[in-house]
């Protein structure tokens, strides 16, 4: 039956077109500026003397350093951060770099209610966002558009930078969950011939190279990354492998036309340290939430799995974007790709029995043919006009998401632990039994958006998204869940001065259902779809150019999904999710760069079933409990400072990064407590045989903290140990 919904508004932003070629396009008016005491009448006078244009903004030209300028995620994309009416975290290339980060937590730290969920971060980065996990097959973009999948560590040695659009967005980016959108930006070819050898390792033992080549030769540009790299957590048995070949290629045979096409391969094969699977006690009349007994946090090097509990991904991401240009007001955008995925895992957990001698189980789940694939096609036409004093900035749009995945049979087998003396578990002979179950998700919408403009100080965005989406069980061929909603939103924006913006939206959207925990009873279980609603107030202000303050406070209700008391994975109800975040990023002076953020979350389950109690058994409700995995208090606090006067070349970073307490389920039975982790570094720059080379050393987790690192759903995973990172590159 067709659920009428309504859905977001504010993925309406300055941009209202696609990542081109060079660049990005964005809407922007050449007119002469119209004064804020001009009367409407001779606004529209000016108006009809004028015409507005597209202007391409080329994304390269965004300003260096540890602020952005401009966000590319959504219809945002070309868009001034100042501009955009949502908390819209930009980690830029200065930052990645700095930090030697390797993956997406490690870029992901820096913007304040981003946690691990479930498992360990060592084989690819399970996250959350306002406590709202980031479905891994539809939340993660690439290039703004292609959704890929994030089940391998996707790497950010071609990526340009690395976005977080916190939030709903399901009404550009369809059914997605209100945690937010991860756009990952490749890096563009460069206009001139260009070269960079990167050599990288760590004190666990990881060495690795990296080649990023790069040229221009008249209408065609290519830049083509390379990495090769032995990898080590410094968890016992972790020893692994990855590679990447990337490119990205341009073209422009004649000034209207623009021509691109992104392509990754990436492999990482690394075994999976165990986690941790508490039993919650059995609830009773008396006791409706009895204490979950936490285990010890070990030596962080402990291992209680093996080296054969691996965990080996493949993935192929391509996208192609062709943009033609009308004329100056209007121009059509085409794009599409494929993003595809296979793995095998052995999955390990392990639950203590004794907490005194050590002794527990260990749970293992083989799985040797899992694939997914997610294809995805959008056409657009953006263009820019008045209507009487009225700049309007339009986009039109289709898109056609289709995913698929193959969930093979899986084997379970157990065999006896300690953690207190770990032994080798010796390698199963027990395979799955051949097959499985294929399902599908096939999200089609089409919608249009429009960004009126009054003068400069007044901004109303309106649009509407029609989706016709369905979930299918491609084995049986059942329809398992249909919706045709029509989605309508809504958002203001005000800009009392060019450097200050304050502005409200308010969103509705419907959500895919992240699949079941993997130790569910009905695990990997695809649940129907969930409504959700989201407000969000904030103020930006840019006091010098370069340094954006923001700060916001948010609302979001949703559909539950939790692993309840009888360990089943169910909707249940719905939670609120209420908070403030505020950051301050970019450059306060020519030599120190800054990236601080925080944010208080407040996140309940508000209504869902009462406690149910027959005869023995005993089924509490989760209505007043805090969600799990849901901090209270996050912040990071990272910097560099250029010690130029002092050394030429120079330059000193340092990061505090702090994650509050969080329960372990949805009943609050167990809580693991907050942590805080400090980064050191520093870089050195100079001139080697005429090439620009740079020596950098990192050291993370100076204090070696032990600290649990993810939770959810009763899982635990340790926090890996202490590492120093270091770094030789050269640039010809």
């Amino acid at each position: 039956m067709p659920m009428p919904i309504r859905a977001p508004a504010m993925v309406f932003g300055g941009g209202l077109s696609v990542a081109v070629l060079m660049g990005t396009t964005a809407l922007a008016q050449t007119a002469p500026a119209i004064s804020a005491a001009a009367t409407p009448a001779t606004a529209a006078a000016a108006a009809a003397n004028t015409q507005p244009v597209l202007e391409e903004i080329v994304v390269t030209a965004d300003r260096k350093g540890y602020g952005a300028e401009l966000v590319q995620a959504g219809s945002f994309r070309g868009a001034k951060a100042l501009d955009t009416p949502m908390t819209i975290s930009v980690i830029p290339n200065q930052v990645l770099v700095s930090q030697q980060a390797m993956s997406l937590l490690d870029a992901l730290k820096n913007t304040a209610g981003v946690t691990q969920a479930q498992t360990s971060p060592t084989v690819y980065s399970n996250m959350a966002i306002r406590g709202i996990n980031v479905e891994n097959r539809g939340n993660y973009r690439l290039d703004s558009s292609l959704p890929i999948i994030n089940l391998v560590d996707l790497p950010l040695e071609d990526k340009d930078r690395v976005e977080a659009l916190k939030g709903a967005s399901a009404l550009y980016y369809g059914f997605t969950t209100p945690a937010g959108i991860i756009n990952l930006t490749m890096k563009r070819p460069s206009q001139s011939e260009y070269l960079l050898a990167h050599v990288f390792g760590d004190s666990h033992g990881s060495i690795g190279g990296h080649i990023d080549a790069s040229d221009t030769w008249g209408m065609f540009g290519a830049r083509i990354n390379l990495v090769n790299a032995d990898v080590e957590s410094g968890i016992k048995k972790t020893e692994g492998h990855r590679t990447l070949l990337a490119g990205a290629f341009d073209l422009k045979p004649i000034d209207k036309l623009t021509i691109s096409l992104d392509v990754e391969h990436i492999e990482k094969t690394m075994p999976e340290p165990t986690d941790w699977l508490l039993v919650a006690p059995k609830s009773t009349g008396t006791n409706l939430y009895p204490s979950i007994a936490l285990p010890p946090l070990l030596d962080p090097t402990t291992n209680l799995g093996s080296e054969w509990l691996k965990n080996s991904a493949k993935e192929d991401n391509a996208l192609g974007r062709i943009r033609y240009k009308i004329n100056d007001q209007w121009e059509v955008t085409l794009d599409g790709g494929q993003s595809k995925l296979a793995r095998t895992r052995h999955f390990s957990s392990f639950t203590a029995t004794d907490f005194v001698t050590g002794a527990g189980t260990e749970s293992i789940s083989i799985q040797n043919n899992y694939k997914a694939v997610n294809k995805n096609i959008r056409g657009e036409v953006a263009g820019t006009f008045y209507t009487g004093p009225l700049l309007h900035e339009i986009l039109l749009g289709a898109s056609r998401n289709e995913r698929t995945q193959f969930n093979a049979n899986q084997a379970k087998v157990t065999a006896p632990q300690n953690f207190w003396a770990p032994q080798d578990v010796p390698e199963s002979t027990i395979q799955p039994v051949p097959g499985g179950v294929t399902t599908g998700i096939l999200d089609i919408g089409y919608y249009v958006f429009d960004r009126i403009k009054y003068h400069e100080w007044l901004q109303v965005l309106a649009g509407v998204r029609y989706s016709d989406y369905t979930e299918s069980n491609r084995t049986t061929g059942a329809t398992t869940f249909h919706a045709s909603p029509t989605a309508v939103s809504y958002g203001v924006v005000l800009k009392p001065r060019s450097w200050a913006s304050f502005y409200g939206t308010y969103i509705e959207g419907l959500e895919s259902t992240p699949l079941a925990p993997i130790a569910a009873v009905n695990a990997l279980a695809q649940l129907p779809p969930t409504e959700s609603t989201q407000w969000e107030v904030g103020v930006k202000v840019e006091p010098v150019r370069g340094l954006l303050f923001q700060t916001a406070y948010f609302d979001i209700d949703r559909g539950s999904t939790y692993v309840n008391a009888q360990n089943l994975y169910v909707q249940d109800g719905r939670a609120r999710y209420r908070g403030v975040e505020a950051s301050l990023t970019g450059e306060v002076t020519p030599n120190l760069s800054v990236y601080v953020s925080a944010q208080y979350l407040n996140a309940k389950q508000e209504s869902g079933a009462a406690t149910v109690i027959s005869g023995t058994a005993v089924t509490p409700t989760a209505v007043g409990r805090y969600v799990e995995n849901t901090p209270k208090i996050t912040y990071s606090l990272s910097g560099e400072y250029r010690l130029n006067e002092l050394i030429e070349g120079l330059s000193i970073n340092a990061g505090i990064f702090h994650i509050g307490k969080r329960a372990v389920n949805n009943l609050n039975e167990g809580w693991i407590p907050g942590y805080t982790l400090l980064n050191l570094g520093a870089a050195y720059q100079r001139e080697l045989y005429g090439h620009r080379t740079t020596f950098r050393v990192n050291a993370e987790n100076v204090g070696n903290t032990r600290y649990w690192a993810s939770t959810g759903s009763l899982f635990l995973a340790e926090g890996a140990p202490s590492v120093v990172k270091f770094s030789v590159s050269t640039e010809f």
